[in-house]
């Protein structure tokens, strides 16, 4: 029996592709200006990402990134409507982007579809493990409303904290104060970031610390203080190895669950920049491990 319910996210989410197949997630594109031409996301992210990297880490002028068009989200509305008694369309922060304003604008234009859209106050892997519980519930024949309480509760538990290699990318790209990126380079502070929910989701400084090891230990540690059944998922930006060496530190903490690896895509990689990793996690309830904890 077809599920009931469509799911809708942005390509900040950084889906997996075979997970963005199993579950039938459609996916509105951001674009990335570079090198003179005007690129959607999700086709560099899934087929050009190090060839973006590699530009990047040489570019003397930051990319620039657009939002969707209201076009693009009312022809994924249109097509789900016939198909959904309702939609869920999931999205990056509105703190750093106007996608999900566009999103809200082109469901209005639908009156008579039941759309309903929320900001992530996240993006990344903190989308992305939105996205799962959303999908991995409406998947399972859950109706809205209870898919919608389930989406409310990883947003009202998720935890997302990550370190850049550098704060220059930050600093260039206007995303955190100057003044701020320039301090934390001349007395090497390493600072860990995080959306703030107190200033609109916007990037911010979670904690300061002297060194990358000390950033990371304080990451684990505020992951293990929300108890030991978690979901989590670490991201990275262009640096592999460093992801993965994370994510063997997270496997070491909770052995008995399923931890995941997701690389961090151009949109969100040109601001906080090559070399950067972080961790997102929300603790399980019963209902979210049999959904989830696979």
């Amino acid at each position: 029996m077809e599920k009931k319910i469509g799911i809708v996210t942005d390509s900040t989410a950084y889906l997996p592709r075979d997970f963005k197949e199993q579950f039938q997630v459609e996916v509105v594109s951001l674009v990335v200006n570079y090198e003179d031409k005007s690129i959607p996301e999700e086709g560099l992210f899934y087929e050009r990402l190090d060839d973006f990297y590699d530009w990047l880490r040489q570019a003397s002028v930051l990319p620039t990134t657009s939002q969707p068009s209201t076009g693009d989200f009312l022809k994924i509305y249109q097509r789900l409507g016939k198909k959904f008694d309702g939609i869920i369309s999931l999205h990056i922060s509105g703190g750093i982007s106007g996608t999900v304003n566009t999103a809200t604008a082109a469901a209005k234009m639908l009156p008579d579809l039941d759309i309903t859209v929320i900001d992530s106050g996240l993006t990344s892997v903190g989308l992305y493990m939105l996205v799962d519980a959303a999908a991995r519930a409406a998947a399972a024949g859950l109706d809205k409303e209870k898919v919608l309480g389930i989406t409310h509760y990883v947003l009202d538990n998720i935890r997302l904290l990550y370190i850049p290699a550098t704060l220059e990318y930050l600093k260039r790209g206007g995303r955190i104060g100057g003044a701020t990126a320039l301090l934390g380079n001349l007395l090497q502070i390493r600072p860990i970031l995080y959306f703030n929910p107190e200033r609109d989701n916007i990037i911010d400084v979670y904690e300061k610390v002297r060194t990358n090891e000390k950033g990371l230990r304080r990451m684990l540690s505020e992951m293990e203080s929300a108890g030991s059944h978690l979901k989590t998922v670490v991201g990275y930006a262009d640096s592999v190895d460093d992801g993965q060496a994370l994510l063997e530190r997270v496997k070491g903490l909770y052995p008995e669950l399923h931890p995941e690896i997701s690389p961090i895509g151009p949109v969100i990689g040109s601001h906080i920049g090559p070399g950067t990793v972080g961790v997102g996690w929300y603790p399980l309830t019963p209902e979210l491990e049999k959904l989830v904890n696979y």
